[in-house]
Order: C-alpha cells, then structure tokens, then sequence
C-alpha cells in the first residue's frame, strides 16, 4: 500500500448536512474508483454548520479509503484541539491538514466566537509533541503511540513572498510534512514562486486546483479571501462553456506544474465523477 506522500491526486469534500452519511460514503467511493486516491474532508467549511468531520473521516478509515482531515483551530479553544487531536487519532485518523479555518462569524451563527487560544504553530507544535514524546504543551504525559502526519496550507499569491516563505518554514520547524496551495488559476504564479522560495525542494507541495460548474458558482468563489480567479472565467457565456473550460485550464496546469510538485487537490466545487476521472488521469499520466 502507497504512503499518503507516495499518493498524487486528493479530492476535497463537504461532510454532509445530515445524521446519514451513506450518500457521502458512496460518494467517496465511487470517486476513489475514478482515480481518487485521498478523500479530504472539510471542517465547518465557510463558517457552516454541519457534521463535524471526525464521523465521516473515521466512516472513510473504516471503509480502507485514505483520508486527509482538515482541522481548524479557531472554532476550538485550547483544551478542545487537544481533546479532539487525541479522539481522532484514536478512531485512526492520522493525516491532517492544519488551518485556522473560516470565520465562523460569517457563516450559520454571525455570533459565534472566533477563539485564538492557540496560534497555528501552536497546533503544530502539540502535534509534533503528541508524535516525538507523548506529551502536551504543558508537559502532561498522553499514553499511547501517536504518528500523525500533519500539513499545512499557504497562498503564493501574496505580494510578500518572503513572508509566506517564513511561516511555511516555520511550520515546518513545528513538524508540518507537507502543503496544499490556495486554488491555483495560473501555472506561472505557481511556477515563480517556486523557483523564487525553492520550497519544493523541502517539503511535499500539493496544488489546489478548482473548477466551475457554473456562472453562479464563480460569482459565489471569485469573492472568497485567497482565490484570485483570471477574468478570462468570466468570459464564457454559460455553465455547460465555463465548466469545460475549467477543465481544459485544471489539467494544463497538472501537466505544467506536475514536474514541480508531489500532487493536486481538487476543491468541492465538483462532484461530476466525469470531470474528476479526467482530471486523475491527467494527474496519473503526470506525476507516475
């Protein structure tokens, strides 16, 4: 069986709105038969109430499916990341990819808090504890054997590269073992900052790759903080134009990029088992 940094092509999904996941759990199924080879599953993605992504995430393990966790420190106080790092590695939880998450306060509950207990180092930092000597920040003892495998995300979008440079290499300094991009429009600015950072030469890079289903769809995302989408998207004059369109620019940047990067993650914009076969064959041709 693949190590989770031997594998290419990560797929990202919504954990449902409901107390049944067999909708969701076919559905990971069937995209791991298209070529998917990691279910990432998302945590309270844009501030929306839904399942937490422990239940799904354990239910993919169970299924012999590898999965890639999002956790998110800012719907979590200090206690509650511990807690909830400690419970999913004993469900067999293992690969993680660490992030602050979205605003809660812009989602289900405009009341919700935001907590800042822990910085994202922080979170790496217990994490690499939990891993490298069974323990806390705080020095108290957690028996059992821990091998999580933690990563991180970062934008090369930024007008100061030296600064995303800093904190990726700060997480690395806390244990972090790989990356996934913000979404990724343009080959080049992935391309520059690499050559610029070199960080490819450090560590596992996965590029987040996402594609429009509908005009709807890109009004909806070109807003969202970090995704910088070229204008040429806007100029496609309907669904079934801009979708292929999107799929046709997906795969140029998996055959431009895949000589620079351990693997692409494709965005729950899709769920067309069509759309994401193709792209895991482009992946596959690529990166084996």
């Amino acid at each position: 069986m693949k190590n989770f940094l031997d594998r290419h092509f990560i797929l990202e999904t919504l954990p449902p709105r409901s107390s049944n996941a067999e909708k969701y759990i076919e559905f990971c199924r069937e995209a791991v038969e298209s070529g998917v080879e990691i279910i990432a599953v998302t945590d309270l993605p844009m501030g929306s109430a839904r399942v937490s992504p422990v239940a799904p995430a354990h239910m993919l393990v169970e299924n012999s499916i590898e999965v890639l966790m999002h956790f998110s420190r800012t719907t979590r106080n200090a206690i509650r990341i511990e807690g909830d790092l400690i419970a999913t590695h004993m469900l067999g939880i293992k690969n993680l990819l660490i992030l602050s998450g979205d605003d809660p306060r812009v989602g289900t509950y405009p009341f919700s808090s935001s907590i800042e207990d822990f910085s994202i180092y922080d979170v790496f930092k217990l994490v690499n504890l939990l891993n490298e000597k069974g323990e806390d920040i705080a020095g108290v003892k957690i028996y059992g054997k821990f091998s999580f495998n933690p990563g991180g995300v970062f934008s090369p979008f930024e007008k100061d590269v030296s600064q995303t440079l800093e904190r990726m290499v700060k997480k690395i300094e806390n244990g972090c073992r790989f990356f996934v991009s913000q979404p990724v429009f343009s080959q080049e600015t992935m391309v520059n900052f690499l050559q610029e950072t070199e960080i490819h030469k450090r560590t596992k890079i996965y590029v987040a790759l996402m594609v429009f289903e509908s005009v709807q769809q890109l009004q909806y995302f070109s807003k969202v903080p970090g995704v910088f989408v070229p204008k040429e998207y806007f100029h496609q004059r309907d669904d079934e134009h801009l979708k292929w369109y999107s799929v046709k620019r997906t795969i140029s940047i998996v055959e431009s990029l895949s000589k620079y990067v351990t693997g692409f993650y494709l965005t729950s914009t899709t769920k067309d088992l069509d759309v994401i076969k193709q792209i895991a064959e482009a992946v596959s041709a690529q990166c084996e």
